[in-house]
């Protein structure tokens, strides 16, 4: 509550405050522009009339007039009227009032106590703060506190609390409370009733919180510090609002904000980013201040300037294409989508369908292209398949690195690989590819246990820390039972609970079979850069052996 007294006092200027009570909106013209502001056109016009105020000092600067009485009965003829439409005030009568601050809200629905101009008529109470305080204060010690601690508490306390510190049981200490509203609501619930009609039609369903405050203070500004809250809550309650982020809200606006949260992932893509027309449209969204106050408090965010279920690396990413439309290498993705570790990007450009390779180094939006990059060999397939199964060998190298931006000479490589067949200058897919068996006694990365067993060595890399597979020799793959074209998941008895190391061997790979998915092993094992990795093979379970292990070169006989 409190809270709000300090945002209208950081909003208002200072010479803009009234002196009356150190009451900190005391502006009521400015309050008035802030209440438009914050609603729109409700009703298109609000009619104020100043407490006390000659009409040429509408901020405030003025004194009341001596033997003027400042809650003297409101005299519609006497008021001074500024007719308000958006943020510009255009005061139509000269006139000097002594009266209480009265706010008049136009609404097309309502077509009673209209005045000069047929303006509906919400009058003001007058402040009640000092009402509400004293019928507080005529209430004994125990009463008091229970009305200060939790019945009118913006953060109420436990009954069996204040039970203890009463030295009473928690129903008896409930029988207090029902007590004092039972002496409490009949000599303040009329006046709160009043209050509570006059906030509603000024703020509407929902204001920022230095227009709340400014409002209230019109109201509870007079009540005494000690029962200042206890009068702020109480008039809260009675009007049906609640504190939300950034605003105030009544039951209607918090309603709003369920059916946008609801209806938001209806309208969201596969990355959570929204179509915000279309939402809008659905729910026949009201004017901006009251919709951008509902996406926020409905926990949407703004990616962009795109509306989002959240703010993800995905949808970032996303967006970052969209706007440039046109292939991306990664490092623009990442500066366009502001991403400050882009480690992880490449994994997520490569798993995730919304985004495809255009060329060999450059990402797009998959609804681009029916025809992604898939690497050179999935091209030189296809191109193949198209052709009826053979296709001239410099046709290929010609047109993929145009098209691809591949080197042709990495063409050539993968045409040489067991995966095809070049005779002639043309170029097919080999039937069956085949390969000889490699005994591990010949295979460079192999080393021997003193007892004869098998162990892969290979020193440890950044790259490998970060995801990245290990080439094998064709004598690993092989007594792995693994093949050409084949793969298997091989888990590891040690480090126990890791992931289960892939080895696969593609024809179509010029490098060989590798050993992939060993990061969590060797993060496990606490490798570090440089260090030696000893794999004790075995088809069915692998074991990471420890770097000072003794081994051979050769295998003993």
């Amino acid at each position: 509550m409190r809270g709000w007294r300090r945002a209208a006092r950081e909003a208002v200027p200072e010479r803009d405050r009234g002196g009356q009570r150190g009451r900190s909106a005391g502006c009521v013209p400015n309050v008035a522009r802030r209440l438009v502001a914050a609603n729109g056109e409700r009703g298109a016009a609000i009619k104020v009339a100043p407490r006390g105020m000659p009409a040429d000092s509408p901020c405030g600067e003025g004194r009341l007039p001596a033997g003027s009485q400042p809650n003297a009965p409101l005299v519609p003829s006497a008021v001074p009227r500024w007719r308000i439409r958006g943020p510009e005030v255009v005061r139509s009568r000269p006139e000097v009032a002594h009266s209480p601050v009265a706010l008049y809200v136009a609404s097309p629905q309502d077509s009673s106590s209209r005045l000069d101009g047929g303006l509906p008529l919400v009058s003001s109470p007058g402040q009640i703060g000092h009402e509400f305080g004293r019928a507080l204060a005529a209430l004994d010690k125990r009463r008091r506190v229970i009305a200060l601690r939790r019945t009118y508490a913006e953060k109420p306390v436990r009954l069996a609390v204040l039970g203890k510190e009463f030295g009473v049981s928690r129903e008896r200490t409930r029988q207090l409370e029902v007590n004092l509203l039972q002496r409490v609501e009949p000599s303040t619930g009329e006046l709160l009733g009043q209050a509570a009609r006059w906030l509603r039609s000024v703020v509407g369903p929902v204001a920022p919180l230095d227009v709340f405050a400014g409002a209230m203070e019109e109201v509870v500004g007079d009540a005494p510090p000690r029962w200042r809250t206890a009068a702020e809550v109480a008039l809260v309650r009675a009007a049906g609002y609640q504190i939300m982020d950034g605003v105030v809200g009544d039951a209607s606006f918090r309603e709003f904000v369920d059916e946008v949260r609801q209806r938001a992932r209806m309208f969201s893509d596969r990355v959570g980013l929204i179509d915000e027309e279309g939402l809008r449209a659905a729910i026949s969204a009201p004017p901006v201040p009251r919709w951008d106050a509902a996406v926020h408090n409905a926990g949407l965010i703004r990616v962009r300037g795109r509306l989002a279920l959240r703010d993800t690396r995905r949808a970032r990413v996303a967006l970052a294409l969209e706007e440039a439309r046109r292939p991306l290498l990664r490092q623009e993705i990442a500066e366009l989508a502001n991403l400050a570790d882009n480690t992880t990007l490449a994994s997520l450009l490569s798993s995730d369908k919304t985004f495809v390779r255009l060329t060999k180094d450059a990402w797009g939006l998959a609804s681009w292209t029916r025809e992604p990059y898939r690497g050179v060999v999935s091209e030189v397939v296809k191109r193949l398949e198209r052709a009826g199964g053979r296709i001239e060998v410099e046709a290929l190298v010609e047109e993929l690195p145009e098209q691809y931006g591949v080197l042709p000479a990495t063409v050539r490589n993968y045409l040489s690989t067991r995966k095809f067949v070049v005779k002639d200058g043309f170029v097919s897919i080999a039937p069956r590819p085949r390969v000889s068996t490699q005994p591990l006694e010949e295979a460079r990365d192999v080393m021997w246990t003193p007892d004869g067993k098998p162990v892969l060595r290979f020193p440890a890399g950044e790259q490998h820390l970060r995801g990245n597979s290990q080439k094998i020799s064709m004598a690993v793959a092989q007594h792995l039972g693994v093949g050409l074209d084949q793969s298997r998941r091989v888990p590891f008895a040690y480090p126990r609970g890791v992931d289960a190391a892939s080895v696969i061997w593609r024809s179509f790979d010029p490098n060989g079979p590798e050993m992939g998915r060993v990061r969590e092993a060797l993060q496990r094992a606490d490798v570090r850069p440089g260090d030696d990795v000893l794999v004790l093979l075995n088809r069915r379970r692998l074991r990471l052996l420890d770097p000072w292990t003794v081994l051979l070169d050769e295998k003993p006989s």
